[in-house]
């Protein structure tokens, strides 16, 4: 089930929320939730939450996550591929930085080829986290060869805002162009697969995309290095 954060009389809280993004409301109510991995909910009037616009996360969480039981979830957002990795998939993790937010922002990129790693870092300059969520993903498929168009290839991102805009469904209210630009690269791979990973849990792949956004914020530069496997 999808959840969004809201401000609640000053207060940032995950509401529940339909798959475009709006809160469920029921009886004029809509469930909160104060933090993510709370377990008790409360219920408001639609009227007390505010959106965030561009500063808005939307996570694909079950109730697992907030101490409940699973329930099985039927968007299209996913963390496992329709087939596993082999040895001649190209393995992608995405991440954005922004110290602030907006604030200093960078991107990071780590491809796994079946016979190299390459590894992106960017700064971008001032922006929100969405935004650099959303250029690391862009530069990711700008960075893939013609001559790997059809292979299979697994694109991560922590992002679920990103992944929700971009092939869940969701309505943007901003960054509409940056999102259409990456829509019009996906059929270029129709083997391309973007999946949800779980941020800042140890996830190999995930933890080397943010050191390298982290790190074109923390230097305000670009690198890129290739390396043999």
């Amino acid at each position: 089930m999808p959840w969004k954060t809201f401000d609640y009389r000053g207060d940032k809280v995950w509401v529940r929320v339909l798959e475009g993004g709006k809160p469920i409301v029921r009886r004029g109510l809509v469930e909160l939730r104060y933090k993510r991995g709370a377990i008790k909910s409360y219920k408001t009037s639609r009227e007390n939450i505010e959106d965030l616009d561009d500063e808005a996360e939307i996570e694909l969480l079950s109730d697992e996550d907030f101490g409940g039981r699973s329930t099985t979830n039927a968007t299209q957002i996913r963390e496992q591929p329709k087939q596993a990795a082999d040895a001649q998939t190209i393995v992608i993790h995405t991440d954005g930085a922004c110290s602030g937010n907006p604030g200093p922002a960078g991107l990071g990129v780590h491809i796994v080829r079946p016979d190299s790693i390459t590894e992106i870092s960017e700064y971008i300059g001032e922006a929100t986290n969405n935004v650099a969520e959303l250029r690391a993903i862009l530069r990711a498929i700008e960075a893939l060869e013609e001559s790997e168009r059809e292979q299979k290839i697994h694109l991560y991102t922590d992002s679920g805002w990103s992944l929700g805009v971009l092939i869940g469904g969701w309505k943007a209210k901003k960054n509409v162009a940056l999102i259409d630009k990456i829509k019009v690269r996906l059929p270029e791979f129709p083997n391309l697969e973007l999946l949800k990973v779980r941020g800042h849990a140890g996830q190999e792949g995930n933890e080397e995309a943010d050191a390298l956004a982290t790190r074109a914020v923390r230097v305000e530069g670009d690198s890129v290095r290739e390396r043999k496997r």
